[in-house]
C-alpha cells in the first residue's frame, strides 16, 4: 500500500530538515499514539546519522508492546530540495507482519512562503495491510498536526527575530527608490531578491516583468508578500511571477537555477561582517553572464542624521562593495542615492543609501 500526504511548515527548509534529524522531535511527534525507547544503542543519539542503523522498542499508547523495529535514515539532496528516507522495518512481534516500509519525507519551498513537507509511504504487511494502512494514515494525520504545532520551535533565533517583528502590520507597499532607479535601465529576466520582507520589492519587479525569487527568513512576511501579489492580480488581472521561498540569507544555499540569475538584489541586509562577506560572495555566484548584482544599505553618513539605523558595526562602505565585485566584471560602481524619510520626530530629511551595481 502507498499514500502521500503533505503539510505545510511555518519554518525554512533547513530547520524542517534538522528536525526530521532529531530524535526526541521523532517522538514528540509519535505521542501519545506511539512510544518508543532505544535498544541498539541503549540511548538516543542528538542527532540521526544518515547510513547508520537504530532499533528501538515500541509500545501503543505507552501500554501495549507493539515489537521493536529498525530505523535506518538515509538524507539527500536535490536543489533546495532535501530528502530524509527510513527503510527499516519491524523486527519482532506484530512490527514483524511489515515485510516492506520505505518512508519518505521531502522538504521543499512552497513557492508562497512556508516549507511543504510531501510525507510518502509505501509498505506491505501482507493480510494485515489494509488494517495497519487506516492505522498509519491516522498516525500520519497526528504526526503532522504536531509537526506544524512544534514548528515555530525549530526556527533559528534570526527567524523567530523577524517573525516576531512581522507578527504586526507593517506592510508599507513603498518600493526601495534606489531599486527603481538602478534596475530601470536593466531589461527583464530571472530575478532572485535576497532578504525580501513583506516583498514590496519583489512586486515591483515582476510588475517590470522580471520572473521574482524571493527569499527571506521569515515566513510570515513572505505569505504577506503572497496575499498581497494575489490581490493584485486579483485586482487587475496582469501577471505577477513571484516564488517566494523561506531560507536563511546567509546559513542556507540561495535558489540557484541552472542558468542562474539575469539580476540579484539584495537591501538592507545588516548583518556581521564575516556573514556579509559569505553572502556578498553567494550573491556574486549567482548572477548569470550579462546580469546585475545590486546592493543597498544605510549609508554611514545617516549615523548623524536623526534617523533610525543599525549599529556602525552592521553597515558597510564603498570599499567593501568595490571589494566584493570581482574585477573582472564589467561594471562596477557603488554610489550614494538620496532619499527623503520622515524622522522619529516626524520632521523630513535627506536619507542617503549606498549603492553598488555590477555587471558580469
Amino acid at each position: 500500500m502507498k499514500f502521500s500526504l503533505q503539510v505545510s511548515l511555518p519554518c525554512t527548509i533547513a530547520q524542517a530538515f534538522d528536525a526530521l534529524h532529531n530524535p526526541d522531535v521523532f517522538r514528540a511527534v509519535s505521542r501519545p499514539f506511539l512510544g518508543f525507547k532505544a535498544l541498539r544503542p541503549t540511548e538516543f543519539p542528538a542527532r540521526y546519522e544518515s547510513g547508520q542503523s537504530y532499533v528501538v522498542a515500541v509500545k501503543a499508547f505507552g501500554l501495549i508492546p507493539l515489537g521493536t523495529q529498525e530505523i535506518n535514515p538515509k538524507t539527500s539532496a536535490s536543489g533546495m530540495a532535501r530528502v530524509f528516507q527510513d527503510h527499516g522495518r519491524g523486527l519482532s512481534g506484530a512490527l514483524a507482519q511489515v515485510t516492506r516500509f520505505q518512508h519518505t519525507m521531502t522538504l521543499r519551498p512552497s513557492g508562497v512562503g512556508p516549507t511543504v513537507l510531501e510525507d510518502e509511504l509505501d509498505f506491505d504487511a501482507g493480510l494485515l495491510t489494509p488494517f495497519m494502512g487506516l492505522g498509519f494514515r491516522l498516525f500520519w494525520w497526528w504526526r503532522h498536526r504536531m509537526m506544524k504545532r512544534l514548528a515555530p520551535e525549530w526556527q533559528s533565533e534570526s527567524t523567530r527575530m523577524w517573525e516576531s517583528r512581522y507578527s504586526s502590520t507593517m506592510w508599507s507597499g513603498r518600493v526601495n527608490p534606489s531599486l527603481t532607479s538602478t534596475v530601470t535601465a536593466i531589461p527583464p529576466g530571472r530575478a532572485l531578491e535576497v532578504g525580501c520582507g513583506e516583498g514590496a520589492d519583489a512586486l515591483w519587479l515582476a510588475e517590470q516583468g522580471f520572473d521574482v525569487t524571493a527569499i527571506d527568513s521569515s515566513p510570515t512576511a513572505l505569505a504577506r508578500g503572497e496575499a498581497e501579489r494575489v490581490a493584485r492580480v486579483s485586482h487587475d488581472g496582469r501577471s505577477r511571477v513571484i516564488r517566494w521561498v523561506a531560507s536563511d540569507v546567509v546559513g542556507d544555499d540561495l535558489p540557484t537555477p541552472p542558468e542562474q540569475y539575469d539580476l540579484v538584489t539584495a537591501h538592507f541586509l545588516h548583518i556581521p561582517a564575516e556573514e556579509r562577506k559569505i553572502l556578498w560572495t553567494r550573491l556574486v555566484e549567482a548572477v548569470a553572464p550579462g546580469g546585475s548584482l545590486v546592493i543597498v544599505g544605510h549609508s554611514l553618513e545617516d549615523l548623524d542624521a536623526g534617523l533610525r539605523r543599525p549599529p556602525a558595526s552592521l553597515m558597510f562602505d564603498k570599499k567593501e562593495l568595490m571589494a566584493a565585485m570581482p574585477r573582472s566584471w564589467s561594471t562596477r560602481k557603488v554610489t550614494l542615492v538620496e532619499r527623503e524619510q520622515k524622522a522619529p520626530d516626524g520632521a523630513s530629511v535627506i536619507a542617503r543609501d549606498i549603492v553598488a551595481w555590477g555587471v558580469r
